[in-house]
């Protein structure tokens, strides 16, 4: 009786490391009564998994950019704007500040 016992708890613990071990695996669905059982069970589990993964990553909805709030244009980085850009700019911002 106490060496089923420890069988079975030995069994539960290769089942619980296999499930552990492919977390890219339906968990449940790696199960046996053996070691051998489990092992086998390890390939149809992960081909579940890349499947369930496949449906809802085709059912989700294309989401579109976001705009930030308020309505901003974008940032715009002074050192990559050519020097006619900036001189221009800086023409037409001290041109509005007199």
């Amino acid at each position: 009786m106490e060496d089923e016992q420890q069988t079975v708890d030995q069994t539960a613990l290769v089942r619980e490391l296999a499930r552990r071990a492919y977390p890219d695996a339906v968990a449940e669905l790696i199960d046996g009564g053996s070691a051998e059982e489990i092992a086998a069970s390890i390939e149809p589990a992960r081909a579940a998994y890349a499947r369930l993964k496949e449906a809802i990553e085709a059912a989700r909805p294309v989401t579109a950019a976001q705009v930030p709030a308020g309505g901003m244009s974008p940032a715009i980085d002074p050192e990559r704007l050519p020097s006619a850009e900036k001189i221009r700019r800086g023409l037409a911002n001290s041109l509005t500040r007199s």
